[in-house]
């Protein structure tokens, strides 16, 4: 009887120490997957593949201060250049490369001469303009402006935007140059593709104008008349 209650105590014990050890790894479980701290958002923000397209639509005019705290603003449209954003800070090592190759002036032959490129960083309530002033490339320039990584949604950075006639053709996040070019790339052909088919269209609006038939006529549909919602 008495080897019997000393094995029923071994097993009691063995099984607080099992359900302590759960509910511990619980605990552990729930700390992970429970709201980040800040710190916690910029390290493990999920950023965007950079093959990720935007939508097209305006790009905003950014606006903040040089690294000599002078107001600046950044346009694009008619009379602007393609323009590429880069969102950097000057903590990050992936940043830091870029920051170097833009210093030593290595960019991709895949990108074209023309674009521009503008490195936004955040305002100098969260970064050090003497810090920025050591890593910002002579010919580039470089803005200081939280408010543009909210127009942009940036999610973290490295992150690109890439502009041209005033509206963001692509953006998302990269490691390296090669990514960049391929994003920049691949907006620029989605663009071109886009443009054709709307130019297509106005030439056969005129055509069909020269031949006198306007939007409704009877004539271009099999009924008669179009259906409805189709003038």
């Amino acid at each position: 009887m008495t080897v019997l209650v000393a094995c029923e105590t071994v097993l009691l014990a063995l099984l607080v120490l099992l359900v302590a050890g759960l509910l511990r790894s619980h605990a552990e479980i729930l700390r992970r997957l429970g709201p980040p701290t800040e710190e916690g958002e910029d390290r493990g923000a999920e950023l965007p593949s950079p093959a990720r397209r935007a939508t097209i639509r305006e790009g905003n005019d950014i606006i903040g201060l040089t690294l000599e705290r002078e107001p600046v603003k950044i346009g694009f449209g008619e009379g602007y250049p393609p323009t590429l954003l880069a969102f950097l800070t000057s903590g990050c090592a992936v940043c830091e490369s870029f920051w170097n190759d833009l210093r030593d002036g290595r960019r991709p032959p895949q990108l074209p001469a023309e674009i521009r490129v503008v490195a936004v960083t955040k305002d100098p309530t969260h970064e050090s303009p003497s810090r920025l002033r050591s890593l910002a490339p002579q010919g580039t320039p470089v803005v200081m402006s939280s408010a543009a990584w909210n127009d942009y949604g940036v999610p973290a950075a490295p992150y690109f935007v890439y502009i041209e006639g005033g509206a963001v053709l692509g953006e998302g996040s990269a490691n390296g140059w090669a990514q960049i070019s391929s994003l920049v790339r691949d907006a620029i052909d989605d663009f071109a593709v886009a443009r054709g088919g709307e130019a297509r269209t106005r030439d056969v609006d005129r055509v069909l104008a020269a031949a006198g038939i306007r939007p409704g006529d009877p004539s271009l549909y099999p009924s008669g008349r179009p259906e409805e919602g189709e003038e």
